[in-house]
């Protein structure tokens, strides 16, 4: 694999050399950066929107007028909202998809979108390298891309996705430093740090290891899922995963049966008493897996009414990772 520098840098996007430039476009709005970029342009960029703002994606020209010769807009419409962390997690992958298909792109840009639309910065920030790194895992190299780079032009927010690249230095694996600098992590899960591959120790193990979340497919609760469940689960390195995140081929039911069986175990949202959460439920508890219940307040069927659940205001996802980290480090610990 070739190496891909990540570059954090305090500016404005609209200042920044780089191959392309890329934002989001919600249908219908306008942000502060595609407002200047539209005046600086005579209302170039209002008459691309009224031609293409239905398509996926908007190419402009610059014309010599920033530091990057082409803009590419890729476009948000109703049934893509609200616009979540998983919407992020699309974004980096249609950005690298992009880029791919392009002639000659050796940098890219793009803010951190995630805060306008009332996302967490730091955690909007490590969505996207975490998206950025499964493309680059999943195709091997992002043949001429050589950096991409993160512009944050707030001051405070910019201390603060620092701080987050420290901690994901040390706690994630999808990226890595050389010297003074930041890159998407080159190795295979195959791999360890010598090039050697260990079948038998614990290495292997705990890159195996997941637990299960089972939860409702609904919009509404990616902020759950990415941010409440997603974080603390991967900080005590274990991976996790709901069956609509993974790339596979058959039958949905076999999958989740599979998943369940091999997982350490199943972290479950019963909000709003899903027939496929209980389902999900039932198989673990069938098969005598550890289960841990989260719920928004509701009435809850008899037979699960008794059982200890970690209770969250959808509003409030700090103190629902913080909870959940607590239970996750007590029912390790009893490994």
């Amino acid at each position: 694999m070739g190496h891909v520098k990540i570059s954090l840098l305090n500016g404005d996007l609209l200042t920044t050399s780089c191959s392309i430039a890329f934002l989001k476009h919600i249908k219908g709005s306008m942000s502060t950066p595609e407002l200047a970029i539209d005046a600086k342009l005579d209302g170039k960029l209002t008459a691309v929107y009224k031609e293409e703002e239905d398509q996926r994606y908007s190419l402009l020209r610059t014309e010599n007028r920033f530091p990057f010769p082409t803009l590419y807009i890729l476009n948000f419409h109703q049934d893509d909202l609200p616009f979540t962390y998983s919407s992020l997690d699309s974004y980096a992958r249609r950005l690298i998809r992009y880029v791919l298909n392009a002639d000659d792109v050796t940098s890219v840009a793009t803010v951190i979108h995630g805060p306008g639309a009332g996302l967490d910065a730091s955690e909007a920030m490590e969505t996207l390298l975490s998206g950025f790194y499964r493309e680059f895992r999943l195709r091997g190299d992002f043949e001429s891309l050589q950096e991409i780079i993160f512009v944050e032009k707030d001051e405070k927010v910019f201390d603060r996705l620092q701080d987050r690249i420290s901690y994901i230095l040390e706690n994630k694996d999808f990226i890595i430093r050389e010297g003074q600098d930041i890159f998407l992590n080159p190795e295979t899960e195959e791999t360890d740090k010598d090039g050697l591959l260990d079948f038998e120790g614990e290495r292997i193990r705990k890159l195996l290891r997941h637990v299960f979340v089972a939860m409702p497919f609904a919009k509404e609760f990616d902020n759950v899922y990415y941010f409440g469940m997603k974080g603390p689960v991967e900080q005590r390195k274990l991976k996790c995963e709901r069956v609509d995140q993974d790339n596979y081929t058959g039958d949905i039911v076999t999958r989740i049966k599979e998943r369940i069986a091999s997982a350490e175990f199943v972290i479950a949202d019963i909000t709003g008493n899903k027939p496929n959460v209980f389902y999900e439920v039932g198989y673990a508890d069938g098969l005598k897996k550890k289960i841990v219940l989260i719920s928004q307040p509701q009435e809850t069927p008899f037979d699960i009414n008794t059982q200890h659940k970690i209770l969250y205001d959808p509003q409030a996802i700090f103190p629902l990772a913080n909870k959940l980290g607590e239970l996750l480090d007590s029912i390790l610990a009893g490994e």
